[in-house]
């Protein structure tokens, strides 16, 4: 038999609503599933009239689009558990089942397909991820994981020598306790295979054995008998929890890593306010002058410590160009931050009878102001700019429009911002428009 012959059959079932990232995550995420076998079928389940982009984008990287509205709670969930029951029945030479979901809706499926002898490749955010489906995976990737990067991090065995020390020790189980902490407050119990994921997750250089550990049982026992954390139940269903009071040095570590984020989202926030550069250079001299000391938090170097702030949502990290030696920041506004902005500041801006939006309408303004480089506070600033406001109602008037939706209204005030003309920004905000059949005019004066 050939290897062609041989190759192991697989089928992806993609949870879009709870697992996606950029176009060039999922692209690298579906070369590396199709490196590892041969496709039978690709399945992405969501509601695609709120996500345009992304639907042609994976259909034209092999995915059957299967559309869900999303007037009912959970109905991608139940419709991707019939279309794998019918898959089971109708493709029994698939012997790998690939999904790319957290929710733990789907751990009766999993336990279904494990039971039955299949292998099940779990691929998701690990910290929004249910420990029960987890722990199901025969493999587990971290979506992120598949996110190109301009960063060259430092390889963790290069650092073995100098991290050996109690003090490195002592900042691994305070990454530790983060980790367990995270997956608590996200309504998961923290298994301790799941919070191995987390903390690898959240932190790209933290292994195990440089700091003296032969694996992470090893680790976590360890920390357990300095009182870091608690173990309840037997392997492999144990709990990792925190105990009630911590030591004054794990408590500095934990506030002096939280200062050293804040600082860096300060220093970029503060150069993209001031029009200025956010090369990883010239942000890594920022913090040097202002005495940020990220190796003392458990980074080798800045590239380090901005792969983990990218992993926590602090930052974006992109290259400019091909073989750009010098990555470039963007700030990054989450979805939980943008909706806080607009329940304090919709009636301002768009009225008090208009709703919060959707998270899929919310993630769209995010990447908008991602790709646009602006800030919150400029956007701000934008909506209370006269010029800007003047223009944006005669743009307004001459369409006989009273209004129009919060994206769309967002967008147009950004692209004046940005200084595009008039005719410029409304044919941008007119391919938005199109669906809701309303299309923007420029006044004649």
């Amino acid at each position: 038999m050939t290897d062609e012959e041989v190759k192991k059959r697989l089928t992806i079932f993609w949870d879009i609503e709870n697992v996606h990232d950029e176009k060039s995550t999922h692209t690298a995420m579906t070369n590396a599933i199709k490196e590892s076998g041969e496709v039978v079928k690709a399945y992405a389940f969501a509601d695609w009239d709120s996500r345009r982009n992304m639907a042609e984008h994976l259909y034209s990287i092999g995915y059957d689009l299967i559309h869900v509205p999303d007037s009912r709670d959970n109905a991608s969930d139940y419709k991707m558990a019939s279309y794998i029951m019918e898959h089971l029945v109708h493709f029994p030479e698939v012997r790998e089942y690939i999904m790319v979901t957290g929710d733990g809706d789907f751990k009766l499926i999993a336990g279904a397909l494990k039971e039955q002898g299949y292998d099940l490749w779990l691929i998701s955010n690990p910290v929004i991820t249910s420990s029960e489906l987890s722990d199901l995976a025969t493999r587990y990737s971290d979506i992120y994981s598949f996110r190109p990067s301009p960063l060259d991090c430092t390889d963790p065995e290069d650092c073995a020598a100098k991290s050996l020390s109690p003090e490195a020790r002592q900042i691994a189980a305070v990454k530790l306790q983060e980790a367990i902490r995270i997956v608590t407050e996200g309504g998961h119990k923290p298994g301790v295979g799941h919070v191995k994921h987390v903390i690898k997750s959240l932190n790209p250089n933290f292994n195990e054995r440089v700091i003296g550990f032969d694996s992470w049982m090893d680790f976590v026992k360890w920390a357990e008998s300095e009182r870091y954390v608690t173990l309840e139940g037997e392997l492999p269903s144990t709990i990792l929890g925190l105990p009630d009071s911590h030591t004054p040095e794990t408590t500095r570590i934990s506030e002096a890593t939280k200062t050293a984020f804040a600082s860096l989202v300060k220093v970029l926030e503060n150069r993209v306010e001031a029009d200025k550069s956010t090369s990883l250079s010239e942000i890594a001299g920022d913090l040097h002058e202002q005495g940020v000391e990220y190796q003392n938090v458990g980074f080798p170097k800045i590239e380090d410590f901005i792969a983990s702030a990218e992993k926590r949502g602090l930052v974006r990290v992109v290259s400019l160009s091909e073989g750009n030696n010098d990555p470039t920041l963007h700030p990054v506004c989450t979805v939980d931050r943008l909706k806080k902005w607009f329940e304090m500041n919709k009636a301002q801006y768009f009225g008090s009878s208009v709703n919060v939006p959707k998270d899929v309408f919310l993630e769209k303004i995010v990447d908008m102001l991602h790709k646009s480089g602006i800030t919150l506070s400029r956007l701000e600033a934008y909506l209370h700019n006269a010029e800007i406001q003047k223009r944006y109602k005669e743009i307004l008037t001459a369409s006989g429009l009273p209004f129009l939706p919060p994206f769309q209204m967002l967008m147009t005030n950004i692209l004046l911002g940005k200084g595009l003309s008039c005719e410029e920004a409304v044919i941008k905000v007119n391919e938005e428009l199109q669906p809701l059949s309303i299309t923007l005019t420029c006044p004649i004066f």
